[in-house]
């Protein structure tokens, strides 16, 4: 049995509510950054993307999270998850110093909607799918080591070079668009991410610490080491 702070207890049922008002296909689910990386807390529908109380963020939620910009704390977006089409909506939830404690997501499966849009489309010949396209995957996983391991796969295959054939600086921009991205939040995530570069994990935080001063930038669970 989880022990909540008061302020997760009283977004408990908000989760069931919004659950209950959208039905089965739309999956609410609230994060408590404190217990990254296991940081679901409460989930409704969770069989939308095959997660649990207990799993682990995407690398968006990550994402999110290390953004600094208030603006962008509420974010509605349309991706894909294992040939679904989810409508979903992040909300970053911050302490009275402006500090995130908390996310809480829906995501929406549209599929169907989406397919049907189609063939509507298909069959008047007048009008195309409009809207966003969905984004590349986000990255559900029971394990966090499988949404980092997604996060430099992505990064990597943004540079169209393998590690073998990058040049310092090449690697130094994979590794800033990690950090940027907040796959560095993760505990020991500069140990898998020097694993896939072909690089020590000590040239991994000499990396982040010229990065982070020249954004001037905070320092995460990987810079505290």
């Amino acid at each position: 049995m989880l022990t909540l702070d008061a302020r997760m207890q009283a977004l408990l049922p908000i989760v069931r509510g919004l659950a209950e008002m959208f039905g089965s296909d739309c999956e609410v689910v609230l994060h408590d950054v404190r217990r990254l990386p296991h940081s679901i807390i409460a989930i409704e529908n969770g069989s939308v993307s095959g997660r649990t109380i207990g799993d682990v963020p995407t690398d968006r939620m990550l994402r999110n999270l290390r953004s600094a910009d208030e603006s962008q704390d509420v974010r509605l977006y349309v991706s894909s998850h294992e040939g679904k089409t989810l409508k979903s909506l992040a909300v970053t939830l911050r302490d009275e110093d402006g500090e995130p404690y908390g996310l809480l997501g829906l995501n929406y499966d549209i599929s169907e909607v989406v397919q049907a849009q189609r063939a509507l489309a298909s069959f008047t010949a007048v009008a195309r799918l409009g809207g966003a396209a969905p984004e590349a995957g986000e990255i559900f996983a029971g394990d966090i080591r499988d949404v980092v391991a997604g996060m430099v796969t992505k990064a990597v295959g943004e540079m169209g070079k393998t590690p073998a054939a990058m040049t310092r600086e090449e690697k130094m921009e994979v590794v800033k668009r990690l950090e940027e991205r907040g796959a560095f939040l993760v505990k020991r995530s500069a140990e898998q991410v020097a694993d896939a570069l072909d690089l020590s994990r000590y040239t991994i935080f000499a990396y982040l610490k010229e990065i982070r001063r020249g954004d001037g930038g905070g320092t995460g669970p990987e810079g505290d080491q």
